[in-house]
């Protein structure tokens, strides 16, 4: 299955990045319908990537060259295309 229209990935996140300082930080660009922020369930923590829904495509796009190489929670962060997973992967 695809990723919906206006899906984006942020990768490299801190480990003290929230849901919340992620609706912070992309919420200007458009209306997040979604943000999973992917936790490590033994840890307890963030794994450092996130997955985040606009309205439309626009807006990601938007979110994307508005935060691709930006700091956030004192990590820099890079934003693209969501990308469907690979049959067999994990």
């Amino acid at each position: 299955m695809a990723p919906a229209l206006g899906c984006t990935s942020a990768v490299s996140l801190s480990f003290r990045t929230t849901e919340e300082s992620l609706r912070n930080a992309f919420d200007k660009f458009g209306r997040l319908v979604e943000v999973n922020l992917v936790m490590d369930r033994a840890a307890k923590r963030p794994r450092g990537f996130a997955f985040l829904s606009y309205a439309d495509e626009e807006e990601a796009k938007n979110a994307m060259d508005g935060m691709h190489g930006k700091f956030l929670d004192g990590r820099v962060i890079f934003v693209d295309v969501a990308r469907p997973r690979h049959p067999g992967a994990r």
